[in-house]
């Protein structure tokens, strides 16, 4: 919605992309899906992303492909690059999940005003509230922490975030239904709610882009030089 530094550099990155081998490209995904923004901030990942495409670039005029550069241990040199960052920035972590927690509120509550209720108010059980924001919580760490985890794995375990994120989900799901009490129905206002979380979306996503703005501080020549 805010173009950024970010934005600039991962439209490059993506552009710079297509130029590689198909298994440079791969490398490439895996890495950067370890790097979530609990280990290194956006700004940083995708410089990281850029010199790891130039990297791959020179590799692939000298005949050769990234993954032979950096050998089997990918998670070791993706924890070393991790090791050289900035780290995280914590004001991103907390605008990021007020950004998803808003954008699935909005979405989720028009979808039901118009297509379930018909309607812009209807009666729930209030725990309804603390259902939805134990997905968005679910879904946040599971992309953000476990996935990460896993990533650079081989075979089963590569895929283990989903089972684990499933499990979270329906252990979830479980106790919200066990919970449920159908004759405890209060009145939910979806108009106030779509409004509240379309105006807290666009706040977050105007305060996120003013953060970008400050990690790429003093690194403008990241920018400059593409």
């Amino acid at each position: 919605m805010f173009a950024n530094e970010v934005t600039i550099l991962k439209t490059e990155n993506e552009t710079q992309s297509k130029n590689l081998r198909d298994d440079d490209r791969r490398v490439i995904k895996d890495i950067m899906k370890s790097m979530s923004m609990f280990k290194v901030n956006s700004y940083d990942a995708q410089v990281i992303r850029r010199d790891l495409t130039g990297m791959a670039y020179e590799m692939k005029l000298r005949n050769s492909s990234l993954q032979e550069t950096i050998g089997e241990d990918v998670k070791g040199f993706t924890d070393e690059i991790i090791k050289n960052s900035f780290g995280p920035s914590m004001l991103e972590i907390i605008l990021n999940f007020l950004m998803k927690l808003s954008g699935y509120f909005f979405t989720w509550f028009t979808l039901l005003a118009l297509g379930a209720y018909s309607s812009f108010s209807w009666q729930a059980n209030p725990i309804v509230y603390f259902y939805f924001v134990g997905v968005v919580v679910v879904i946040f760490i599971a992309e953000g922490i476990i996935a990460p985890l896993f990533i650079t794995e081989k075979g089963f375990k590569k895929n283990l975030h989903s089972v684990i994120s499933m499990l979270l989900l329906i252990t979830l799901t479980s106790i919200i239904f066990l919970l449920n009490d159908k004759n405890y129905t209060r009145e939910v206002n979806g108009g106030i709610i779509i409004a509240a979380s379309g105006l807290v979306y666009f706040i977050t996503q105007y305060l996120n882009s003013n953060n970008i703005g400050r990690l790429a501080k003093d690194k403008k020549n990241f920018i400059d030089d593409l």
